[in-house]
């Protein structure tokens, strides 16, 4: 396997987030899926019930790394947090759309950085 070294992070709106660590454990299971990795270790989530920063938060192993996300659901404007980093090859647009599918998208801003050496540079820079 070739190593790339590629980290995404995602920042959207979302109308149908996710509100549950079950929820959560199953959209992270299906993201792994979808960007053709294997999960190392299974995923976790967790609710958070604090005030001002009720939300989901979950987190998942892959073979090259890791994804993780987190949900704010009660927002007025539901929106997410994540990042997927891996030294696999993967596509920043199949996971913008599994975002786009799943969680009905309403608007998002990622960057790609490019981990290969030991300065990290922005490969692309996208507000959606």
């Amino acid at each position: 396997m070739e190593k790339n070294h590629k980290h995404m992070v995602l920042n959207a709106t979302v109308r149908n987030p996710i509100v549950s660590a079950d929820m959560c454990v199953k959209w992270l299971k299906q993201l792994v899926n979808i960007i053709d990795m294997q999960i190392l270790i299974d995923p976790v989530a967790r609710y958070c019930d604090t005030e001002g920063n009720e939300g989901v938060t979950g987190t998942v192993v892959i073979e090259t790394s890791h994804a993780s996300i987190h949900v704010w659901h009660k927002e007025e404007n539901p929106y997410i947090r994540m990042d997927v980093y891996s030294c696999k090859d993967f596509s920043a647009e199949k996971i913008l759309n599994f975002v786009r599918e799943t969680m009905d998208l309403v608007h998002a801003g990622y960057f790609l950085i490019d981990r290969n050496d030991s300065l990290p540079k922005m490969i692309e820079n996208v507000i959606i």
